[in-house]
């Protein structure tokens, strides 16, 4: 899935994207509250703007994230 959201997010210069596996830092899972896999999780200013878990449809995670975007960027 990471190339898919990676080509996705190319639309939104603005957002990084970062990759971790909570397997390996079961931490995160707790602090992030992660029960499934993937996790798809937009922050903006340290705050949680945006979840997308399990079955991740990238229609609707890219059109949920232009929405933010646009909102958050004044775009």
């Amino acid at each position: 899935m990471l190339p898919q959201v990676e080509d996705a997010l190319t639309e939104f210069p603005q957002i990084q994207a970062r990759e971790a596996d909570a397997s390996r830092i079961p931490e995160l899972a707790g602090v992030l509250s992660i029960f499934t896999a993937p996790v798809l999780i937009l922050f903006a200013d340290g705050k949680e703007m945006q979840r997308d878990a399990r079955f991740v449809h990238m229609e609707e995670f890219k059109e949920k994230t232009r929405k933010m975007y646009e909102g958050y960027h004044g775009q």
